[in-house]
């Protein structure tokens, strides 16, 4: 029997927050010569990473001002795709992280 005074563990979870995601910007002389080999493996990992996480996807592909500019509605595939860019293709990344770190901003470069 419950009394009035009880509470449930549950009731003092936080609720999940969904993630705020990120932003991918690729840029360099490298990506104009390579564009759909660099692609292939954005797609390539994003469906990777999908597989484990469902609510993790790329959600934008676009071409601004000769870049690209990726969108994710997770910061970890954000991170991730990063990462795997510099790893592969080699060049230079640099992740800028929001203050709560829900959010990250991803530079990619190759020349």
């Amino acid at each position: 029997m419950r009394k009035d005074n009880d509470r449930n563990y549950t009731e003092f979870r936080a609720k999940k927050q969904k993630e705020a995601g990120g932003q991918i910007k690729l840029s360099g002389a490298f990506l104009n010569e390579h564009e759909e080999e660099v692609l292939n493996l954005i797609k390539h990992q994003s469906r990777l990473f999908e597989q484990n996480s469902p609510d993790h996807k790329v959600t934008d592909i676009s071409k601004v001002d000769g870049n690209i500019v990726v969108t994710t509605s997770s910061h970890n595939l954000a991170a991730h795709l990063g990462k795997a860019l510099s790893h592969a293709f080699k060049g230079k990344h640099k992740m800028n992280f929001s203050q709560d770190e829900q959010y990250v901003e991803v530079d990619w470069r190759r020349d």
